[in-house]
């Protein structure tokens, strides 16, 4: 007999509440729960395939071990026995560094998944890495820098008054950093309410919901934050919101003042009328709210750019203010009440490259390579992610994934990093466990939910708290994973001890446990000295370097709607309509190039090529190409250098780059 049973897709930070339709031990429909507050029924394409996702053909049902060259079936206790012995091998010959934790995408959402990161740091290495490097560190570094908080995030406030969105596509992506549910409707309300601002080279789903659509050229978007903020310090500014709350108004003044209307106009590419438009609208509404994306967080100028969003909200007397930039304290982490010490998470970085920070307690991914190379890393867990598809340069990560000791994979379906491990652990699926929503601060709505079980695991999939249980039972480190520990609730409840509610509150609620209202002014408590720094020295100095950018056929990041990231592009979502990776491009540089819809084309650069179809598309404007990332058979970081990086985030430039393309044969 078919039964209904509530959860929520973890897939993304949206978190969208559903309703799964149970059959035995098969999952056979999943709609959106119309009850819940906070989502009210919305859920994406995702959310509803989140049973065919479980029942995937490639999902993970028996740890394996790789013996005479081959991955094969195994025990559990074979298995953690063979780990724990490699772990231990490696750091009595070489200490702690030769053994590294990789977290990927999929582990951001869930809170059971957590658990990852205290079983690394018990190993005592600082050889810690996750995708925070891959596609966002200008966000905390930058937050840091600003209020010394790096988990401090704006958004635009559900009732903005003008909305700018930069390089970002929620109508697809549903944010970045910034997570909401139904977002068409939301994008709507801020068009019909105020304005609704879209700066992207290409028109995309969200720009045809704007008011106004800007397609700056990728890489100067700086440049029109820097001029809106010269011109508002002129003409204005909130100056009762900046005498009260902000540091360094002479040094960001001094830096914005070449950001001349004329200088904004030959960096972005836009007609005049456009960026004065912008400036004055500005003006108009008073307040403003602005969220970026991987078309910023990506490219070659993504601190500045996040630094002049800062900066722009605080002329604009914005910052923490209804109808400006909301930040969101968080149900559970609760820092309306809590606040913060001050922070500064830089430390050194790997041996192999000194140049590099560690941000966070992490190393940057994109020496990952490097430190295997040199020989200090020999040993690496990889939880819920898959480097192969997500990190830069992927022929020479290939090479050195080969010359790992030990690589352990821990998953829900087998992903293009498999055929390299040396272990792989079946790990449990979203609707196999219970969990709770933890990251609600990068939503617009203050709330936790919990979500039990679904169905119960099948086959040999465990826990990762049972995972790593066992394997610190095995090198005898505490990883706080005590043999009491028998339920995903033992793990769960005292990540609620600052929380609004306690652990049992929450988890009786039968949908979201919502706090009334919005918190503003909150933050106003909390700042170290009661000060937004928008002076930091070594940002402005980026800042009076920086050049929009290149005058070169360029690759920006593009999503598609029925996968995310690596997840899905097999076409789990739609079988018989499955997302594709090709090269979007402006109909009038394809004519120049001699390349018709359809033809097969090389897009290659110093690092290397991807052959794919051609999609003429006129929403791109001329110059600008695109080709979705996340697909192992056209992976778009082959075309990607470990050479372009950021110095302060450890960021590979990921998008933005020149590309060369030219028909294939």
């Amino acid at each position: 007999m078919a039964e209904d049973r509530r959860s929520f897709c973890r897939f993304c930070g949206s978190n969208c509440a559903v309703i799964a339709t149970v059959e035995g031990d098969r999952i056979t429909a999943v709609r959106g729960d119309p009850d819940d507050p906070v989502s009210q029924g919305y859920i994406c394409s995702k959310g509803a395939a989140l049973g065919r996702f479980h029942h995937h053909p490639r999902r993970l049902d028996r740890p394996m071990i790789r013996r005479g060259g081959e991955l094969v079936e195994t025990d559990w206790p074979t298995v953690l026995d063979d780990i724990a012995g490699h772990v231990r091998r490696l750091i009595d010959a070489q200490g702690p560094a030769a053994i590294g934790g990789y977290a990927g995408t999929p582990a951001v959402p869930c809170a059971s998944v957590n658990v990852w990161r205290p079983f690394i740091a018990a190993l005592r290495t600082p050889s810690i890495y996750s995708t925070v490097s891959v596609d966002v560190p200008c966000v905390p570094l930058v937050s840091e820098r600003v209020c010394g908080n790096p988990m401090i995030a704006t958004q635009p406030d559900p009732d903005a008054r003008m909305t700018v969105l930069i390089g970002v596509n929620p109508v697809v992506s549903h944010g970045h950093v910034f997570f909401m549910t139904a977002p068409k409707v939301q994008l709507r309300r801020w068009a019909e309410q105020g304005s609704l601002w879209v700066v992207d080279p290409r028109r995309s789903e969200s720009a045809e919901v704007a008011t106004e659509h800007l397609a700056a050229w990728p890489g100067s978007e700086f440049m029109l934050l820097g001029h809106a903020v010269r011109e508002l310090l002129r003409d204005g500014a909130d100056r009762a919101f900046l005498d009260a709350y902000v540091d360094g108004l002479p040094a960001l003044a001094a830096a914005v003042e070449r950001f001349t209307l004329d200088a904004t106009v030959a960096g972005t590419r836009l007609p005049r009328e456009q960026v004065s438009g912008f400036v004055a609208a500005i003006r108009k509404a008073g307040r403003i709210g602005i969220h970026c994306g991987t078309g910023i967080s990506m490219g070659r100028n993504a601190n500045v750019t996040t630094l002049l969003t800062w900066a722009l909200h605080a002329v604009t007397g914005s910052l923490d203010r209804p109808g400006g930039a909301y930040i969101n304290p968080g149900f559970a982490r609760n820092l309306d009440a809590h606040g913060w010490t001050p922070m500064n998470t830089s430390g050194p970085g790997p041996a192999s490259r000194p140049d590099l920070p560690s941000r966070l307690g992490e190393y940057p991914c994109v020496a990952i390579a490097d430190e295997i190379d040199a020989g200090n890393l020999r040993g690496l867990f990889v939880f819920a992610g898959n480097p192969l598809i997500a990190l830069p340069d992927t022929n020479r990560l290939i090479a050195a994934f080969a010359r790992l000791d030990m690589l352990v994979l821990v998953d829900v379906v087998e992903t293009a990093s498999t055929p390299y491990a040396t272990h792989v652990l079946p790990s449990l699926g979203q609707l196999e466990m219970a969990d709770l929503v933890l990251w609600d601060f990068m939503n617009p709505a203050e709330y936790s939910r919990y979500a039990p079980r679904v169905v119960e695991p099948t086959a040999e999939r465990k826990p990762l708290w049972w995972i790593l249980r066992e394997l610190a039972a095995r090198l005898g480190i505490d990883a706080g994973l005590s043999a009491g520990i028998e339920h995903d609730d033992d793990v769960m409840r005292p990540m609620m001890a600052n929380a609004r509610a306690d652990f049992d509150t929450v988890k009786a609620s039968p949908t979201a446990l919502v706090s009334p209202g919005r918190t503003y002014r909150w933050i106003d408590r909390h700042l170290p000295g009661g000060r937004w720094k928008l002076d930091d020295a070594e940002l402005l100095d980026q800042l009076a370097r920086a050049e929009p950018g290149d005058d070169a056929m360029l690759l920006v990041p593009h999503r598609q709607k029925n996968k995310l990231n690596g997840q899905m592009s097999d076409g789990t979502v739609n079988p018989r309509r499955p997302e594709r990776a090709a090269l979007s491009i402006n109909p009038e540089d394809a004519a120049e190039l001699g390349i018709a819809d359809g033809d097969k084309v090389i897009v290659a650069t110093a690092s290397g090529e991807v052959t794919v179809p051609a999609r003429l598309d006129p929403r791109h404007r001329r110059g600008v190409t695109s080709l979705p990332h996340g697909f192992g058979d056209h992976n778009v970081n082959r075309l990607t250098s470990v050479g372009d990086i950021d110095r302060l985030s450890g960021m590979v430039r990921l998008g933005a780059f020149p590309v060369s393309v030219h028909r294939a044969g």
